[in-house]
């Protein structure tokens, strides 16, 4: 047989559940000052973010890219100055061994809660003038609310008011935030007025159906009303390495979606709509478990009568928080 190459393997033991956002190799410099160096950026980023690293590196081979050493950087790694990193979280004490113990587990969860649309943008429109981004913004505050009733949950609103904000910034500040996972709220509307009822969709390239397809395309053309978007490159396309991480993404944003589905079942509708999968933009976080929640559509008459009646978006609330908070206890066993 063919003799086995000789394997480097280079072991990092972590005291908080680290990822890392960063790897590449810097070639020697010119003047043969310093060699090869492996530079390795790690982020304590929480519990679902590792969880999301761990598992893609557990099933590919990352190939680190190789970048020059620049005159004005033989000798450092000053590379990393240009990478935007959001500072480590305090809060974090999971080991990254295989279980941590009860003393160890996280203290705050974080979870992003994106109110769609807002500002300039509307958002879809009722048949008694329901304003889309109205609804969202409400139902995005009972949910911060509900899930405040957890002392293990912080919920952050990615817009707290009647305001604009581009897709891509949304995420940005989600993950700024050092958000576990990303919610996104919507009550949109669709051709055909009959259709109805919750559907909660995570990010693919294929759409699951024609509709899903629709909503994505119109959901990312809200983008267009704040005029061309010359802030930087992709979230998905930023380096190799958490391009990469994104299919454990899709993968734990589905499971997400499953639970929330198992706990709107006795809502009108409830999860007949079941889980749905479409391109939105919104949900491109690479690392981030993200998912979007159709509330209902208000091109229908009995949904948009739902989405107006507050104990209806309570109810809601609720049930959404109660999925959220299982499927994090879930991610920190």
């Amino acid at each position: 047989g063919h003799p086995t190459p000789d394997i480097g393997r280079l072991v990092i033991e972590l005291d908080t559940p680290a990822a890392p956002v960063r790897a590449f190799i810097l070639q020697p410099a010119e003047d043969g000052s310093v060699g090869y160096r492996f530079v390795v950026v790690l982020i304590d980023g929480g519990p679902t973010r590792f969880a999301v690293a761990r598992q893609a590196l557990a099933k590919s081979r990352f190939q680190p890219e190789e970048r020059p050493a620049t005159p004005e950087t033989p000798a450092t790694i000053s590379p990393l100055a240009s990478v935007a990193l959001p500072a480590s979280r305090p809060d974090r004490a999971l080991q990254s061994g295989p279980k941590a113990a009860p003393d160890q587990r996280p203290k705050t969860f974080i979870v992003a809660i994106d109110a769609g649309h807002g500002g300039k943008d509307p958002g879809a429109l009722g048949k008694r003038g329901t304003r889309e981004k109205d609804i969202t913004l409400k139902a995005a505050k009972m949910l911060a609310e509900e899930l405040r009733k957890s002392a293990h949950i912080t919920p952050i609103l990615i817009r707290d008011s009647d305001r604009f904000y581009k897709l891509r910034t949304r995420i940005k500040r989600a993950r700024d935030k050092q958000a576990d996972i990303f919610v996104s709220l919507h009550a949109d509307s669709a051709p055909n007025t009959k259709a109805r009822g919750i559907s909660v969709f995570s990010l693919s390239d294929t759409a699951s159906d024609k509709e899903a397809a629709y909503l994505a395309k119109r959901e990312n053309k809200a983008d267009l009303i704040g005029g061309p978007d010359l802030d930087g490159e992709d979230p998905v396309a930023a380096n190799a390495l958490l391009r990469m991480f994104q299919r454990e993404s899709m993968n734990e944003s589905a499971k997400l979606a499953t639970v929330i589905l198992s706990n709107i079942k006795d809502l009108p509708g409830g999860d007949k709509r079941g889980h749905r999968f479409a391109g939105f933009a919104v949900l491109k976080s690479p690392d981030i478990p993200s998912i979007l929640v159709e509330m209902g559509f208000l091109s229908n008459r009995q949904d948009e009568k739902n989405l107006r009646d507050d104990s209806y978006l309570r109810g809601l609330s609720k049930r959404l928080a109660r999925a959220i908070s299982r499927y994090l206890e879930n991610a920190a066993s």
